[in-house]
């Protein structure tokens, strides 16, 4: 009777049942973790170092929301992977095409966040300078180990089959680069670093250091697959100077924000808010919210972090706190691919139950019909007390079955046609009397 009145079947309510379970396990997993961590650590860069200024930006940001991040000081990308790799660091800055190290699948990118062009200056005077092939005499300074700038360069000394990489090249990157260089130390100075890099700003007005685009970098994007190409336009440094004299074509390298894929869906929520803060401005090389996405970034992506990035911020930051809203939207991701099994399943169930009770009723169909035939075939000769022994058996049990009100139909449907079989047994046993 109750499901008539509410009119929910047994499989509705069955379903109902498993989704309300469900729910309250995924309820009951995010409470025992509602609260975010307080702190986290930034793996970034040198001080010097752009990834060191982004990431004293991104402390300035999530200071506001009560998390303070520590940042470690690191030789660059390759140490920065290192740590992450290690669970030494909860996130970090990694240049684009700097391979994952030790538990690699606890790893996930957040975002892409900035072009980080291949920078090569030089002190003048050089024959062909865009060509590394005449630098094997030539000091140059490659970036310090475990940097991208160094990373880079092997893979282009590996590309181009040259011998850049000899006793003269000088391990050293940054200020330290851009001193060498000034100083005459250095005759050619490489960098693997976004246009805010605070080291190049010096380098960049000086008309006596133009940046140089390495020769033919299409070739080198076909046989670099973590490369592409990057413009600084004509005047893009000095307007007035037409400082450079043409487009210069450099190659470059998706900066990264990558995390712990274990991280507090709080702090990935805080984490995507400052990344559309810090990078969303135009710069020499990229357009305006150009930055951050989820595009080129050749690793797992942070499901949390994609689906924030795919559209505006939340409405809910107007009236919850804002550990609150990412615990919901985070929430609300796991509940979408529930969503996209029950929905399915809830045409199906229905159906599945229908014929569940129709089969319960109806199982003993082909008996009933082997006693008609039975009786028909052998009117004469058939065993007519046995023959409604088995109707009588077959008739109990659709008259206890328990079944919901709107599906009596059946089992009342089926007695009609016991009813028939008896009459026709009825029938047969009159017609031999009368023999």
């Amino acid at each position: 009777m109750f499901s008539n009145r509410t009119g929910l079947s047994g499989a509705k309510i069955l379903l109902l049942a498993i989704l309300v379970g469900l729910a309250g396990l995924i309820i009951f997993k995010r409470l025992q973790d509602l609260l975010p961590p307080d702190s986290l650590t930034f793996a970034a860069g040198r001080e010097d170092s752009a990834y060191y200024q982004l990431a004293q930006r991104y402390r300035t940001a999530l200071a506001r929301d009560g998390v303070e991040v520590s940042i470690i000081d690191t030789a660059g990308s390759v140490e920065n992977a290192d740590l992450l790799g290690r669970g030494e660091a909860d996130v970090a800055f990694l240049q684009g095409g700097i391979p994952l190290t030790g538990n690699t699948e606890n790893l996930e990118a957040i975002a892409a966040t900035f072009l980080e062009p291949l920078w090569i200056f030089h002190r003048g005077m050089l024959i062909n300078p865009s060509d590394p092939i005449n630098w094997d005499t030539l000091n140059v300074a490659v970036g310090e180990d475990g940097s991208g700038t160094r990373y880079v360069v092997d893979a282009l000394v590996s590309a181009m089959d040259t011998r850049l990489i000899t006793e003269n090249a000088l391990p050293i990157g940054g200020s330290a680069a851009v001193d060498a260089l000034r100083t005459g130390e250095a005759d050619v100075a490489l960098f693997v670093a976004p246009v805010s890099a605070p080291y190049l700003q010096d380098l960049f007005s000086r008309h006596d250091t133009p940046p140089i685009a390495v020769r033919d970098g299409e070739a080198l994007v076909r046989q670099l697959p973590f490369v592409q190409l990057a413009k600084i336009p004509r005047s893009g440094l000095d307007y007035a100077a037409v400082h450079p004299a043409q487009d210069i074509e450099l190659i470059a390298m998706i900066g990264r924000l990558v995390a712990q894929a274990d991280l507090h869906p709080a702090l990935v929520d805080r984490l995507v808010n400052a990344a559309r803060t810090i990078h969303a401005d135009r710069d020499l090389i990229t357009d305006k919210n150009q930055f951050p996405n989820t595009t080129g970034l050749n690793m797992a992506v942070n499901a949390q972090a994609a689906n924030l990035l795919s559209g505006p911020p939340s409405g809910l930051y107007n009236y919850l706190p804002w550990w609150v809203v990412a615990q919901i939207n985070s929430f609300a991701l796991l509940l979408l691919p529930l969503f996209v099994i029950l929905v399915p399943l809830m045409r199906i169930l229905p159906g599945i139950y229908r014929w569940r009770m129709h089969s319960r009723v109806y199982r003993r169909y082909p008996e009933l019909l082997d006693i008609e035939h039975d009786a028909l075939r052998n009117m004469k000769g058939a065993d007519l007390d046995s023959l409604e022994t088995r109707l009588l058996d077959i008739e109990r049990e659709v008259v206890n079955l328990k079944l919901p009100v709107r599906y009596q139909e059946y089992a009342y449907t089926m007695r009609m046609h016991i009813d028939l079989v008896r009459q026709r047994l009825a029938a047969i046993r009159e017609l031999r009397k009368g023999e």
